[in-house]
C-alpha cells in the first residue's frame, strides 16, 4: 500500500530516495515478470461499460500481449475471455475493429465452433453426434470483470479479490470521486497516442510537477500551485487543486461552454482533481468534465495511451453546449509535451551510465509508488532514507 506518512512527511524530514533501476525500465526480464505479478495479478482498467452496453456487444483488448475481450449476455451481467477458441486455441476475434456485437453467438472463423454470451459451447460443426462429445466441457477461458465509476476492470489472477479492495490499496482511489457521478457520463471525445516510453515513467511523469514550470507553461496558469513544481498543498479536500482566479473550467481561459456536473460541492467548482488508480488508469477530473489516460503497456519501452473524455450525456446531445474543444485542446498539448520528455527520459534510463536516480520531496509520489510497484513485484519496500 502508498504509505499516507510518505505523501505527507514534512520536508524537513525528508531524506533523498532512490528511483527505481535502469533495468525496471528496459529489461525484457523484468518486463515478463510484470506481467504475470501486475497486469496477470490483479484487476487493471480496461475501458468503460458503455463501450459494451447492449447484450452481443463485445470489446476487444490487447493487455500486455494477451488478447482478451469482454461481452455482455442476454441479461446484461458482463462476461470477460480470453480471444482463444477452446478447439484449437485460434484466435477468433479481431483487433480491429476493437468492438461490434455479435448478437447471440461467436463464431470461429477456423472451424466454426460456435460460443454463446455466456461463454458455453453450443455449436461443432465437424464433430459427430456418435463421438459421445461432450461441449459442457470445453467452454470459453474465462475471467472475472467488474465496474466502478463507469470503468471496466479485469483480473487475469489466479486468485482474484474482490475489485473494491484492491481499489482501496493505495493513498489513491477513484473511490474517493462518487460526488462526479462518473458512472452517468459518457464518451465524447477519444485520442490515441503511441508514447515510446515505458509504462513506469508514464505513471512517474503524472504523479509529479517538478518538470510543469519549464515543459508545461500552459498548464501552470491554469494551476497556479504546479509553478512551485508541487501537486498538492497538503490541504484541500482529495487532493485538489485550485484553479487560477475566476476559471470554472479547465482551458486556457479557464472559461467554457459546457454546463457543470451536476452535485457538486461548492469548493469542487473551482478546482482540478488529478488521482492515480494502480496500474493504469490517470484521472484528471474538472468541473464541467472528467478526461482520464488509460494505459495499454506493448513492452518495456513503448505504451499505448488512450485519452478520453467524459461528459453527461445530455451535454453531448446537445450541439448549442457540447464545445468540448477548449479542454481537449489543452490536454492534447499537455499530453504531447508530457509524451515528449517521457521518451528523453526512456533514451536515459537505458544508458549505461544509468543506475538510479534520486527523488527529493517533490517526487514523494514516485517514491511511494516505485514502493507499491515493488511489493508487487515481490521486492522488500526501501522505506525511509537512513540518516
Amino acid at each position: 500500500m502508498l504509505e499516507q506518512e510518505t505523501i505527507r512527511e514534512r520536508e524537513g524530514r525528508w531524506k533523498p530516495r532512490p528511483t527505481l533501476s535502469g533495468s525496471d525500465y528496459t529489461s525484457p526480464e523484468v518486463w515478463e515478470e510484470e506481467r504475470e505479478r501486475i497486469w496477470f495479478g490483479d484487476w487493471v482498467c480496461i475501458g468503460r461499460a458503455e463501450e459494451v452496453a447492449n447484450p452481443g456487444d463485445y470489446l476487444v483488448r490487447d493487455l500486455v500481449g494477451e488478447s482478451i475481450f469482454i461481452t455482455r449476455n442476454a441479461q446484461g451481467e458482463l462476461h470477460g475471455f480470453y480471444n482463444v477458441c477452446s478447439h484449437r486455441g485460434t484466435k477468433f476475434l479481431d483487433d480491429e475493429p476493437a468492438s461490434g456485437n455479435v448478437r447471440k453467438a461467436f463464431v470461429c472463423p477456423y472451424h466454426s465452433w460456435t460460443y454463446d454470451l455466456d461463454g458455453r459451447l453450443i455449436g461443432t460443426p465437424n464433430v459427430r453426434e456418435d463421438e459421445h462429445f461432450d461441449r459442457g466441457q470445453y467452454p470459453l477461458h474465462s475471467f472475472p470483470v467488474d465496474t466502478y465509476a463507469g470503468f471496466l476492470f479485469a483480473s487475469l489472477a489466479r486468485e482474484p479479490r474482490p475489485l473494491l479492495e484492491s481499489l482501496n490499496d493505495g493513498v489513491e482511489s477513484v473511490t474517493v470521486f462518487d460526488r462526479f457521478g462518473m458512472e452517468d457520463l459518457r464518451i465524447g471525445a477519444r485520442i490515441v497516442y503511441e508514447v515510446e516510453a515505458n509504462w513506469k515513467i508514464i505513471v512517474e511523469n503524472y504523479n509529479e510537477c517538478l518538470h510543469c514550470p519549464v515543459v508545461h507553461p500552459e498548464l501552470v496558469q491554469v494551476v497556479p500551485l504546479f509553478r512551485f513544481g508541487e501537486v498538492w498543498d497538503g490541504e484541500t479536500r482529495d487532493g485538489g487543486n485550485e484553479m487560477m482566479d475566476g476559471a470554472k473550467s479547465f482551458t486556457m481561459t479557464g472559461r467554457s461552454e459546457l454546463p457543470p456536473l451536476p452535485g457538486l460541492l461548492d469548493e469542487d467548482m473551482t478546482r482540478y482533481y488529478g488521482a492515480y488508480q494502480f496500474p493504469n488508469l490517470l484521472l484528471n477530473i474538472h468541473p464541467d468534465c472528467v478526461m482520464y489516460y488509460i494505459g495499454y503497456p506493448k513492452g518495456p519501452g513503448h505504451t499505448t495511451v488512450v485519452s478520453e473524455y467524459l461528459f453527461r450525456p445530455e451535454t453531448i446531445a446537445d450541439p448549442a453546449v457540447f464545445k468540448p474543444e477548449p479542454v481537449v485542446e489543452l490536454w492534447d498539448l499537455i499530453s504531447k509535451q508530457d509524451w515528449d520528455v517521457c521518451e528523453r527520459a526512456q533514451i536515459g534510463v537505458g544508458s549505461r551510465a544509468f543506475t538510479t536516480g534520486v527523488y527529493p520531496r517533490q517526487d514523494r509520489y514516485l517514491f511511494a509508488f516505485n514502493e507499491s510497484y515493488r511489493v508487487k513485484m515481490g521486492r522488500p519496500k526501501l522505506g525511509a532514507a537512513r540518516e
